[in-house]
Parts: C-alpha cells; sequence; structure tokens
C-alpha cells in the first residue's frame, strides 16, 4: 500500500484571529468547520502574538493541524504568519503560492497565507475573507495526508 493511500483520522483546531470578530459573526472559522465536518473544533484569539502562539502551544497535544484564519494582511495588527513564522522549523511557500494563484486577482497577494511545521505540526495560516475558506480547503484537502505524512515518518 502506497503511502498516499492511507486515511489518516487528523484532528483539526480552527483558530480565528480577529479582534472584531466573535463566534457569532465569525463566518469564515463556521465555513471552513462545515468543510472539514469532523475531528475538527474552534478557537478565536486577538490579534496579538502571545496569543496567537499560546492557542498552538496550549493545544499542542490535542490536535494534528491548525488552520489560523485572519491576520495575514498588511495591516499593522495582521500578526497571525508573522507569529508563526518565529517559532517555525519550517515555513513551505508553495502551499501560499498555491492559494494565491488559485484565488484570482491581485489582492490575494497582499496576503502572507502560508504553511508551516511546528515539532510534527501542521500549521496553515490563512486570510479571513470568507471566500478563501473554499479555496483554501480545496488544497489543504489535497495535501494534509501526504504533508502528515513526510512530516511524521521515522
Amino acid at each position: 500500500m502506497h503511502h498516499s493511500d492511507v486515511k489518516y483520522d487528523l484532528r483539526y483546531l480552527i483558530i480565528t484571529v480577529s479582534s472584531s470578530r466573535n463566534k457569532d459573526n465569525d463566518v469564515s472559522g463556521k465555513i471552513m468547520a462545515d468543510l472539514i465536518k469532523q475531528n475538527c473544533s474552534r478557537s478565536m484569539v486577538r490579534d496579538d502574538e502571545v496569543q496567537i502562539l499560546n492557542e498552538l502551544f496550549y493545544n499542542y497535544n490535542k490536535y494534528d493541524v491548525f488552520i489560523y484564519i485572519g491576520g495575514t494582511g498588511a495591516s499593522k495588527f495582521d500578526q497571525t504568519s508573522l507569529s508563526i513564522r518565529k517559532i517555525c522549523e519550517k515555513e513551505i511557500p508553495g502551499f501560499g503560492e498555491v492559494f494565491r494563484s488559485r484565488s484570482g486577482g491581485i489582492f490575494p497577494y497582499l496576503s502572507d497565507a502560508s504553511l508551516f511545521i511546528y515539532k510534527g505540526k501542521i500549521i496553515f495560516t490563512l486570510p479571513g475573507s470568507e471566500q478563501a475558506q473554499n479555496i483554501a480547503f480545496g488544497i489543504i484537502k489535497e495535501i494534509v495526508g501526504h504533508l502528515y505524512h513526510e512530516v511524521n515518518k521515522e
């Protein structure tokens, strides 16, 4: 059996990064959760490096894949990718490149969407727009099983 045929029962945490949204009006987080469907939890943090990183550290043993939504733009408040980049072992910029190319138009190129690896965990950082979630999930769904295998093989 080829490793790409293996189906992993991955656990996902969707972390919405926002100083203005809450669980009731977090449409993007709900969209992503509805796309993932199972083994998925949601949380929210403010646009703050300490909160962004603490959410990863606190939940490290509970989840395999962390999806941060929001905080990837050009604003001085957008801290998500910058924060994760400080602690990650590896950044895989190809994810962001594919995301931006599939998004169409010029504005996705202002996003710092990316993919990071931290101690065997997979971390995606995505824009907070509702439209971005379907595009990102399409890519995540294609690569996450293979990526998990590669990151965690002995």
